[in-house]
């Protein structure tokens, strides 16, 4: 039985504030009708992601990124392991995801963090979604890292900025990555947080090139001059997301054109027992996948 088309995983990346560039994304989905099957995100993206899937409506997230007062939502304080803890922001959360659990967001989200301690990629599947945010967002030395389980747990960009792999792991036919990293700043920072925010955004830009590989299209936003913690920019990164999806519109429809004839064309080449006579799925020529 031939489906009717293939399933997308979605893979938002991370970014601070860049990442409100994903509501724009997803609301020239909406409009346009491309499927969102599933969501993987990390940091930011696991915050837009999250919201979404909760039932959130996109008109209510763009405007409630755009009018917040960010700063109200970082309680600072002094402790040894970070300057925020995070206390405020899970509240916010529980409040956007509607007291749900992962395994109740529709459509499915993974979110991905670290462990400091071994380095591992951890990828949260059920469970509290403010919890598996919380630690999605921590960047080290900004936010207090995340107990949990026997973990202690940071930004997910620390390994894996743009969810790709996890993404792929969701059963999904096609990954779409959405990539919000920023480009170099010759703007020297003006304090240490600045300093740990754009080492972050190195080290993402960094692992970025090799992760993205991995996915059947790369989404490019191209946000110049936002700054990881420049959350008043909030609607700039927003328009920035929705002309990015227009301008790669006609690549994800191919793309969904493409993988729908061939899965078509591996139905009539198989039987009920395998690859019919003088028909090999091998034979078939192989699809082109876009990379940029």
């Amino acid at each position: 039985m031939i489906t009717g088309r293939p399933r997308i995983a979605w893979a938002l990346g991370g970014g601070g504030a860049r990442g409100l560039a994903h509501l724009g994304v997803l609301r020239v989905l909406e409009r346009e009708r491309i499927p969102i099957d599933f969501l993987a995100g990390t940091s930011m993206g696991a915050v837009v992601a999250a919201a979404y899937s909760a039932g959130g409506s996109l008109k209510y997230l763009t405007q409630l990124a755009e009018r917040i007062s960010w700063e109200h939502l970082f309680d600072l304080r002094f402790p040894r392991l970070g300057l925020i803890s995070g206390q405020r922001i899970i509240s916010v959360v529980k409040l956007l995801s509607k007291n749900k659990k992962l395994e109740e967001l529709d459509p499915p989200v993974w979110i991905t963090a670290t462990d400091l301690l071994t380095g591992d990629e951890v990828i949260f599947k059920t469970g509290d979604v403010e919890l598996a945010v919380r630690a999605s967002i921590s960047i080290p030395g900004v936010f207090t890292p995340v107990k949990h389980n026997g973990k202690l747990l940071v930004d997910g960009g620390v390994v894996a900025n743009v969810p790709v792999k996890a993404a792929r792991r969701m059963g999904a036919d096609l990954v779409i990555a959405v990539d919000v990293s920023a480009g170099p700043n010759p703007l020297p920072p003006k304090n240490f947080v600045e300093i740990l925010l754009k080492t972050m955004d190195i080290m993402g830009r960094k692992l970025n090139q090799s992760q993205v590989q991995e996915a059947d299209l790369v989404i490019k936003a191209e946000i110049l001059n936002v700054g990881t913690g420049q959350f008043h920019r909030a609607a700039d990164c927003i328009r920035k997301g929705e002309e990015a999806a227009l301008r790669y519109l006609p690549q994800i429809r191919a793309l969904l054109e493409t993988e729908h004839h061939l899965g078509q064309d591996l139905h009539e080449q198989t039987g009920p027992d395998g690859p019919l006579p003088g028909k090999s799925p091998a034979g078939l020529q192989e699809v082109e996948r876009f990379t940029s």
